[in-house]
């Protein structure tokens, strides 16, 4: 009895001990907090400011660039094509998630050797939406069209992330790799807006299966688009880590050797236009082409007289040419319309 309570008392004193010393410690250490929160507390809180900012955007940054339920029946209804034959189709995805696809076949001459165009839309909506687009270029440049809604979107499952965007299309690339009626050397991605930046990172990681790039008013980076549309405060000093969202097409856009086209609406209110232009000068490809449309808005251009022709042009050169270099003797690089 006498030995336990020795022990407990020793054990006591050791706490009081500790106790003493940390309160001293913390007594010492708090002199210079206080001394260099008078000197410093605007610096301080002006870090503080910007780090919670940092995670405030990290945190919604989804919420800020996906809008798969405007308008609000997009996720519940997807048109379908009228008086036309098609596909309505649903594929996985290598995580498993189920997407939905539209195929549009051309049925005209030389249908069987027909190109394909992979067709990734924007930021909003679904597929059903782009059908007055999509039917236009059937007619105009007699290609096959597939639509995809990706991941969230439409009749797809799950919820659109960056790395979740690349999974599906990868998945498309995939499935078309797989339809004995497709012709699979003659494979075009077209990108609108966010599109255009899942097209680029397709193209640089399958630059052997892909014919051809066309990218339509889409950005160089989302850091950098940040900074466009929140220019009072001083985003472009943030770092890459800040951002759940990246797609670096200004990076990317280095490993699309293969003929690409870039379209610009100079009158895209939401994305610089010039940011398509750097686009087109970063691109290694020998045969680029930049199609400028004064008038064209953000989501509008293929309205605008000469849209079609100038896609046309290009989509016939690549296919006509045995090798893509060769296009660089017949078209020049910049046409504005």
């Amino acid at each position: 009895m006498e030995k336990s309570w020795m022990f407990w008392n020793s054990i006591e004193r050791w706490l009081i001990a500790l106790a003493s010393w940390s309160w001293a410690l913390c007594r010492i250490s708090l002199l210079p907090l206080i001394v260099t929160f008078h000197l410093h507390g605007g610096i301080i809180l002006l870090l503080l400011i910007f780090i919670s900012i940092a995670g405030i955007l990290y945190k919604f940054q989804d919420v800020l660039l996906y809008f798969p339920e405007q308008p609000s029946s997009s996720r519940l209804y997807v048109p379908m094509p009228t008086g036309i034959p098609h596909e309505n189709i649903f594929i996985r995805t290598k995580d498993g998630v189920r997407l939905n696809l539209i195929l549009i076949r051309y049925t005209g001459d030389n249908s069987p050797y027909s190109p394909t165009v992979i067709y990734f839309h924007g930021n909003a909506g679904n597929i059903g939406h782009r059908l007055p687009n999509a039917l236009l270029m059937l007619v105009n440049l007699k290609v096959n069209l597939l639509l995809v809604d990706y991941r969230g979107y439409g009749k797809s499952e799950g919820a659109a992330s960056e790395e979740g965007l690349y999974l599906d299309s990868e998945a498309v690339l995939d499935y078309v790799m797989t339809r004995p009626d497709l012709d699979k050397t003659k494979v075009f991605l077209f990108g609108r807006s966010l599109g255009g930046a899942v097209a680029i990172h397709l193209a640089s990681e399958n630059s052997h299966r892909i014919s051809a790039i066309m990218v339509e008013n889409t950005f160089l980076s989302i850091p950098h688009m940040a900074s466009t549309l929140f220019s009072f405060f001083p985003m472009r000093y943030l770092p890459l880590w800040c951002y759940k969202n990246k797609f670096l097409s200004y990076r990317k856009i280095s490993q699309c050797r293969m003929p690409s086209l870039f379209i610009s609406g100079l009158s895209d209110q939401l994305i610089p236009p010039v940011m398509m232009k750097q686009l087109y000068e970063l691109s290694p490809s020998r045969t680029k082409r930049l199609a400028i449309f004064p008038e064209g808005t953000h989501n509008d251009t293929w309205q605008c007289q000469g849209y079609f022709p100038a896609l046309e042009q290009f989509i016939k050169e690549v296919v006509k040419s045995h090798s893509p270099e060769e296009m660089t003797k017949t078209a020049s690089n910049v046409t504005i319309i």
